[in-house]
């Protein structure tokens, strides 16, 4: 059912975009050829954005491909397994300058536009952008690498990317010693100037993998939408709506026992250091945690202080250590890596295993996590979750061991600010309880053909194809 609607009449469907674009700040890219903007349409816009409304308004007799891809709707004829005209693809490799491979988690943008991907563990990527965006700033960026920029490119393309390590001239960024705690409460205080006050939506997508003793058992992949709520709303928490996903037909079935990941996209939207408060110290300036300075790094050419942390006293519950990326001028967190303390993974079991039984014991080994921030306009924004946990299961019967592996990965490639009417009802929402894999379907190699995601390893192809045999 389409939104509540305004006066009725038949107007140019060029009229009806100009509407849009200033009422929804959106731009429209198109051909010409097969969008014709003299034919009649109903002029009734929905009160609230409607991203269904505006691709079946668009898409036409001609049932014409509709992306959104930020603020950006790209309309064009496609075939099967194709792209639509009015989008482009760039892919390649990112390789390091001293000869030791592809980077990983490179972080790739065109800036100024909510628009980006990243590289995987190979250091390749794809990135698919409007025809609008052609000659517009493409930056690949990582932490102690030199940025490189190039300009987006009229065709398809493919790049190779030779990113060299940044040297820190003393004199020119000043690095003195800084104490740690003082720039930990530099952090907390300007909390408010340097993250969303407003509610945002995001794109996301999520990407689990299981493996049993190194070989690849399950895959799934899918994008979500996440509504975000202000950084200043302390109490409001995160929804998740399920999009669109696909699974790897598994390599072989699992053995010992049957694994299963709860909640991912629902956990992962709600692993955010900086709005929930974890390893800042609170308003007063008292924290759980020990600051040490660890120096600067460098990342898309802003110096970046290293503040490492670690538990005051690790006796019970779950403590972390690990290390925080914060930018010298904004003291915004732009990047977090933590993992739980030997003392605490020897405590986890009841936290991390739901279900066990007399015949299985498990024992998790590590959990590590990752957390990147990107600018957008004068806030940071939530750009990428990566978390790895590893468990050991003992089979007492058999007297078999197994070590289950796991990785989970989100990837923001498109947000956009929201207002309550946007907010992800409870019946859309994804729960806690969920099992990704058991929400989708098999595997389609063109089900992302219009989606920014992290390009699978060759590992992950492997599974792919050997379920499609």
């Amino acid at each position: 059912m389409l939104p509540a609607q305004e006066k009725k009449e038949l107007v140019p469907l060029g009229a009806v975009m100009d509407s849009l674009a200033l009422r929804y700040d959106l731009d429209f890219a198109y051909d010409a050829a097969v969008l014709r903007r003299d034919s009649l349409v109903s002029s009734a816009l929905p009160k609230v954005f409607d991203k269904q409304w505006i691709s079946t308004l668009l898409s036409g007799p001609q049932n014409l491909e509709v992306v959104f891809m930020g603020q950006q709707v790209i309309v064009g004829r496609s075939t099967p397994g194709s792209r639509p005209s009015a989008l482009l693809e760039v892919s390649g490799r990112v390789l390091a300058a001293d000869g030791s491979g592809g980077l990983p988690m490179v972080n790739i943008g065109v800036e100024g536009r909510a628009l980006g991907t990243s590289t995987n563990d190979e250091g390749r990527f794809v990135l698919r952008y409007p025809r609008a965006y052609i000659g517009e700033a493409l930056v690949f960026s990582s932490l102690g690498f030199v940025s490189e920029r190039f300009s987006l490119p009229q065709n398809d393309s493919v790049l190779e990317v030779v990113l060299k390590n940044y040297s820190i001239h003393l004199p020119e960024v000043q690095v003195l010693y800084t104490d740690p705690d003082q720039l930990m409460r530099s952090v907390r205080r300007r909390l408010a100037q340097n993250y969303p006050s407003e509610p945002f939506l995001l794109t996301a997508f999520f990407r689990e993998t299981i493996r049993q003793d190194d070989e690849y058992v399950e895959v799934s992949e899918a994008v979500v939408d996440i509504y975000k709520p202000s950084y200043q709303a302390g109490f409001a928490s995160e929804r998740v709506r399920f999009v669109k996903g696909r699974k790897g037909a598994t390599a072989r079935d699992m053995e010992v026992v049957q694994f299963k990941l709860l909640g991912g996209p629902f956990h992962f939207a709600q692993v955010d250091v900086v709005r929930n408060g974890d390893f800042l110290p609170d308003e007063e300036g008292f924290s759980a945690y020990r600051y040490l300075y660890k120096g600067v790094d460098m990342d898309n050419d802003r110096v970046l202080y290293r503040v490492g942390f670690e538990p005051l006293h690790d006796e019970e519950g779950l403590f972390y250590r690990g290390e925080l990326r914060i930018d010298k001028e904004s003291r915004a967190v732009v990047r977090v890596d933590f993992e739980l303390t030997p003392a605490s993974i020897r405590r986890s079991r009841s936290y991390l295993v739901r279900r066990d039984s007399r015949r299985f014991r498990t024992r998790p080994v590590v959990a590590r996590y990752h957390l990147a921030y990107r600018p957008w306009g004068q806030h940071w924004v939530l750009s990428r979750v990566r978390g790895e946990v590893s468990l050991r299961v003992n089979d007492r019967d058999r007297r078999q061991r197994s070590l289950f592996a796991t990785v989970s990965e989100m990837l923001v490639s498109d947000f956009a600010p929201a207002d309550g009417q946007q907010r992800i009802p409870w019946s859309e929402a994804y729960r806690s309880d969920y099992v990704l894999s058991e929400q989708l379907g098999t595997f389609d190699p063109d089900f992302w053909q219009f989606y920014n995601v992290v390009e699978p390893d060759e590992d992950l192809r492997r599974v792919f194809q050997e379920g499609e045999r």
